[in-house]
């Protein structure tokens, strides 16, 4: 029977190796993204004959992500023994639209939904890094603004900078004070400042004249780099482009990375334009499904 384990610190290099020897484009599949909000969703693990199972709670229900190892066939039937020893329906999530046509295989007449809100922005790493032709104007505009306008530099994140950062963090409090999402977030940014060697992840900051004024957190797992954490000062302005510009710069210049996944929307409307201003190559469609068995 299934055991499965609440995610900690002493479980992150053994996440990070399962994540590592089988990546994936799409950020529920990424270390990052699980440690980080591994409290928010009650994210935690099994693994079966060398195959890890994500388990989370999405709108109060238990559900599994998609096996990934060498022998999904056995974690399948684990989902399912547990499901029923449990007494609970068999919900998959985060299923993306390559994958669910073999779980519908698997699983005829089970029923399979997209919530758009969740789906992820995936970009060509050399088109969002260049910003050429006419489509991309309007990032290009704002970066050539801030260029202009402001002494800037950027560097990767040391221990020195942490207390500053936490500080930088703390500025956004009150804009999240009505907004639970926002504050859960800003929990976990400052989770990932305070233990920021433990999590081992690339991250870079934005400084004017010596000010930081914006930072990002990031992954790279196979040909993709992820962008988990982007805070930036809206007063200046083209802060956020120059930000996600210059972190592509110093992390993902090399020709192994072919893609760049900045996440969800959440259906954020000011996230939804700005995300789609990139001319996303694919919107990573995630779909929840509900097993019949």
């Amino acid at each position: 029977m299934l055991k499965f384990k609440e995610i900690d610190y002493e479980d992150i290099e053994i996440l990070k190796a399962y994540f590592s020897a089988y990546p994936s484009r799409q950020c529920d599949r990424a270390f990052g993204s699980t440690f980080m909000w591994r409290k928010y969703f009650d994210n935690r693990y099994a693994v079966v004959d060398g195959t890890l199972i994500i388990s989370a709670k999405f709108n109060g229900q238990i559900c599994f992500a998609n096996p990934s190892g060498r022998n999904p066939d056995a974690a399948f039937k684990a989902i399912e023994e547990y499901c029923g020893a449990h007494g609970i329906p068999m919900v998959l999530c985060s299923i993306n639209k390559n994958e669910l046509p073999k779980i519908l295989e698997r699983y005829p007449g089970s029923v399979a939904e997209a919530d758009r809100d969740w789906f992820d922005y995936l970009y060509e790493k050399d088109a969002i890094l260049n910003l050429s032709g006419r489509k991309y104007s309007t990032p290009r505009n704002h970066i050539n603004k801030f260029k202009k306008l402001y002494n800037w530099s950027f560097a990767p994140i040391t221990d020195a900078d942490i207390p500053e950062l936490i500080e930088f963090t703390d500025g956004f409090t009150f804009h999240a004070e009505k907004d639970e999402s926002a504050t859960v977030e800003l929990g976990i940014c400052r989770e990932v400042l305070q233990n920021y060697k433990a999590f081992g992840l690339p991250g870079g900051i934005l400084r004017v004249d010596g000010k930081i004024i914006g930072y990002s957190v990031g992954e790279i797992l196979g040909d993709t780099l992820f962008c988990h954490i982007e805070k930036a000062d809206f007063s200046y302005a083209g802060a956020y482009q120059m930000l996600t510009n210059q972190f592509l710069r110093f992390y993902a210049s090399g020709d192994e990375i072919k893609f760049v996944n900045r996440e969800e929307d959440c259906g954020d409307e000011g996230l939804r334009k700005s995300k789609l201003s990139y001319n996303p190559v694919e919107l990573i469609e995630k779909n929840t499904v509900t097993i019949k068995l």
